[in-house]
């Protein structure tokens, strides 16, 4: 992996060669370097399988040029695994022959204060200690076998899963006096148990930390399995509205796929909250952040990619819109409202900081406050309905506009009767056609333990509570197979 003192390196050299050029009036360069040790799990009773079959790493690194030219048009231009002043001259060639005329675009950023955090990554990860990393991968599959032989489980299943190690390097300086660089890591670890009965059964688990010694393996493999067990003499329903407990992934799927927050959306009027900013969408119990400094969390950074500091955002307060997430283009665009900071202008995409594209707005820890219930007391609060643990699926319905959704109960769910977990829910037998605001509205109440959830291909993380709602509704599918 590239060091952080070369990415220092090639973009203030970079940064020389920009700003001598004809007809640049402010010049950005940006570097970065990320390292990924993917542990593939994949473990069959019924088929030859290795277990752990496909421990692999990747690298990329690179770096890209903004610059805003005397005639006001803005260029950008990157280059792959080239740090060197050629790549520098690739890359000016290619911002000065894509720039485009944007009235909108008023400079690039300036300081504004120096980070809160720093050193909060983990040596380890970024050295790629390839043997702890598989023998962390052997722990969450042998965890699983051991909760299997404890329960005396001998029947066909699958067991699959990854443990991800990401090592996130980068530097930007610009002619405004942005000078800055940060070093981040992640590890993420989940599997899924597939018991292959009459009725398929699936439960999954998962843990994230950005220190690997953090990681709890074990408890992914034995979870993962213990909730696959509970599943075992599941029912279906009919379709209706029900009482609903959502457990943490489902809160963190709604959030990542309906909750669009981002300035350039509110911009676009590709979000349901046009127009809705200090209105109340939500009910009262709901208050909404996002923490950038948030501690011992993965996504949790101390600079963005454009070179600022982060910081903690609120959204929603007492269910009341109060804020949008904004970049430093959009800030400056909405430059009349004070409350839009730039702390979210970041480059992610295709694993780590990408310094393929320029900064977008992107959440980082996005928190859901807690509430006063025990995760046992909100079964009993809704007496006769749905835990539903996990769903997949998620998509907008009637146009991003709108936060009208449908999802499909996926698995870890159980049929709640009398106050108490009774059946379990047979794995895709409902889908969820709702709207998250209507759901939200009705909040029974939240559990006191938050916990750091991540959906697939998702960037940012969910830290939240479960939640108890009055309603929602729930269409019967896959009748003639269950």
């Amino acid at each position: 992996m590239i060091e952080i003192n070369e990415l220092k390196a090639a973009v203030e050299e970079g940064l020389k060669l920009v700003e001598k050029k004809k007809g640049v009036k402010e010049a950005e360069v940006y570097a970065s370097s990320n390292h990924l040790s993917t542990m593939r799990i994949c473990y069959a009773t019924n088929v030859p399988s290795n277990g752990l079959e496909e421990p692999k790493s990747q690298e990329d690194f690179g770096l890209s040029v903004r610059v805003l030219f005397d005639n006001g048009m803005i260029g950008f231009g990157s280059v792959d695994s080239d740090l060197s002043s050629a790549g520098i001259e690739e890359a000016f060639r290619k911002a000065e022959r894509n720039k485009v005329m944007d009235t909108d675009f008023h400079s690039l950023p300036s300081p504004n204060g120096k980070p809160k955090i720093s050193n909060y990554h983990d040596k380890e990860i970024m050295d790629s200690d390839d043997g702890r990393m598989i023998d962390s991968a052997w722990g969450a599959l042998n965890a699983a076998f051991n909760t299997l032989k404890a329960n005396d489980f001998k029947k066909n299943l699958n067991i699959t899963g990854e443990l991800n190690y990401l090592g996130e390097r980068m530097a930007v300086v610009n002619t405004n006096g942005i000078d800055a660089s940060d070093e981040s890591t992640i590890s993420l670890g989940t599997l899924t148990t597939i018991f292959e009965l009459d009725k398929d059964v699936a439960g999954m688990w998962f843990d994230s930390s950005p220190m690997m010694k953090n990681l709890d393996v074990e408890k992914i493999g034995s979870t993962s399995v213990e909730k696959a067990l509970k599943l075992i003499d599941s029912k279906a329903l009919d379709s209706g509205d029900y009482k609903v407990v959502l457990g943490r992934q489902v809160v963190s799927d709604l959030m990542y796929s309906r909750f669009a927050v981002e300035l350039d959306s509110y911009d676009q009027k590709s979000t349901p909250y046009v127009g809705k900013l200090d209105t109340q969408i939500w009910s009262d119990k709901m208050t909404v952040g996002d923490d950038a400094l948030l501690k011992d969390a993965i996504g949790t950074k101390a600079v963005t990619d454009e070179g600022l500091p982060t910081s903690k955002t609120e959204l929603v307060k007492d269910g009341k819109l109060v804020n949008l997430l904004s970049n430093d283009y959009y800030a400056k665009k909405y430059k009349d409202d004070k409350r839009y900071n730039s702390a979210n202008g970041f480059r992610f995409g295709g694993g780590g900081r990408n310094y393929g594209s320029d900064a977008g707005i992107h959440a980082t820890n996005i928190v859901v406050e807690a509430g006063d219930y025990n995760d046992e007391d909100l079964v009993k609060e809704v007496k006769d309905g749905i835990y539903i643990g996990r769903i997949w699926y998620s998509y907008p319905v009637n146009g991003q506009a709108s936060s009208d959704f449908t999802s499909t109960i996926r698995g870890d769910s159980y049929i709640i009767k009398n106050g108490e977990i009774d059946k379990g829910l047979i794995p895709n037998t409902f889908r969820i056609n709702d709207n998250l605001d209507r759901i939200f509205n009705g909040v029974i109440g939240l559990s006191k333990e938050k916990l750091a959830t991540i959906a697939w291909a998702e960037e940012a993380v969910v830290v939240t509570p479960e939640m108890a709602v009055e309603s929602i509704r729930l269409d019967r599918i896959a009748k003639g197979l269950y």
